[in-house]
């Protein structure tokens, strides 16, 4: 009876360990995210499946440096069955020309090998008449005349927008939500003065983004003339 007793145990140790299986498994293992232009952020995902008998840990996700993490994976363990969506953005700026065929490799524990995932397309190099929006935002800047409106009408600097001194903390309190710290905001009179005692107002109150141009206007014009001058409220 014993031996019947071992004998039985040991065959369903056996069939125990035959049926048990690690493994994790991708919808589609490869994403192709077809053809773009160079500055422009591509969502990437991947969908994994616990497709074994037991409990997957993951361990560690590598990647390769332009294709980001959106958000820290929800969790590291997977039963059987549970699946998992690996977000992350890929930013194409510097692969202009460039035919992306990347890996991710996900490790977890009881796999002797990754499960590899493919980043796969065609980055397009810009023109010379295009430019990405991160070259904007990272250039970004206003141009604020503090002076009259009557004086503004007479002349400004192209672009400029008029906020007389007296509005402009009515301006900001109005805009302060998209007013960013990593924002450049000159500002300018006639002779730095007016912009010069504001910028310091600003300054104190914690809006270090407000800068004022040295010498103003009539520096601008001793400088480069007319270059850039125009009249009227455009």
């Amino acid at each position: 009876m014993k031996k019947l007793l071992l004998y039985c145990f040991i065959l369903y140790s056996i069939s125990s360990s035959l049926y048990s299986e690690i493994r994790l498994s991708v919808k589609n293992e490869v994403f192709n995210f077809g053809t773009i232009v160079e500055g422009i952020n591509v969502p990437v995902f991947f969908e994994i499946i616990n497709s074994g008998t037991e409990t997957v840990h993951i361990e560690q996700i590598r990647t390769f440096s332009s294709c980001v993490e959106t958000h820290p994976i929800e969790k590291k363990k997977l039963k059987p069955g549970e699946n998992l969506r690996l977000d992350y953005i890929l930013e194409s700026l510097g692969y202009g020309g460039v035919l992306i065929n990347k890996k991710i490799e996900l490790y977890y524990k009881g796999s002797n090998k990754p499960l590899v995932l493919r980043v796969k397309g065609s980055v397009l190099p810009l023109k010379p008449y295009q430019a990405p929006l991160g070259e904007m935002t990272y250039n970004f800047f206003i141009l604020i005349d503090v002076r009259s409106p009557k004086l503004f009408r007479k002349e400004h600097i192209i672009g400029a927008i008029n906020i007389p001194s007296e509005t402009i903390f009515e301006w900001i309190e109005r805009f302060s939500n998209s007013l960013s710290e990593d924002m450049i905001i000159y500002l300018y009179s006639d002779d730095t003065a007016e912009s010069t005692r504001i910028a310091k107002l600003l300054h104190k109150k914690g809006y270090k983004q407000f800068i004022s141009l040295v010498g103003g206007l009539n520096e601008w014009k001793k400088l480069h003339g007319s270059k850039w001058i125009i009249s009227g409220n455009r």
